[in-house]
């Protein structure tokens, strides 16, 4: 399986005003998703691709 420290994303609502994010790791990820109300739909985003969140960060000006 993947490692551990592997970036995970939740962008929950994408694309709409309600949208948020939500950034863990996998093996935190039962953890968050245990500990938060995430409503559908949600895209789960596993990989170092998560990282460049922030650099591409063109919709959230809040950087949630």
């Amino acid at each position: 399986g993947m490692r551990g420290d592997m970036p995970v994303a939740l962008v929950e609502k994408g694309t709409t005003p309600d949208h948020q994010v939500y950034v863990t790791t996998l093996a935190e990820l039962p953890n968050l998703v245990e500990n938060t109300t995430i409503h559908a739909p949600t895209l789960i985003i596993i990989g170092e691709v998560v990282k460049l969140r922030e650099k591409l960060n063109w919709f959230d000006a809040d950087n949630d």
